[in-house]
């Protein structure tokens, strides 16, 4: 029942990556945050459910999410231009590859353990 979990955070992914796409930074940076959060629900909420190897692949994905958050916020600074290192934008989206190959590594591990 808490992988229903997923569709609100495929939705809001989808919000984010289009909010990007217009160029309201600030928007995507909250919706990244909220599809974070819910993800991190599933996981939290009842761990038991999970094997070992899907609480690490979950993990992985979580601590990759969290760091391209951080990266997020320090690339907003440079785009506001409150800060002068001008290549967090560049490592930003670099991130943020990793964590949506991650995700996609992740989900098809976990919609194909019962095979």
């Amino acid at each position: 029942m808490l992988d229903l979990l997923l569709i609100p955070a495929a939705i809001l992914l989808g919000f984010a990556l289009r909010a990007v796409q217009r160029g309201d930074h600030r928007l995507h940076g909250h919706l990244m945050a909220a599809t974070v959060t819910v993800v991190l629900l599933r996981v939290v909420l009842h761990p038991r459910a999970l094997a070992l190897r899907h609480i690490l692949l979950w993990l992985a994905l979580l601590a990759v999410a969290g760091t391209t958050l951080l990266l997020g916020r320090a690339a907003l600074a440079w785009r506001e231009g409150r800060s002068t290192r001008a290549a967090i934008p560049r490592i930003h989206r670099a991130a943020g590859a990793l964590t949506l190959i991650l995700a996609l590594l992740t989900l098809a591990a976990w919609f194909l353990r019962n095979r």
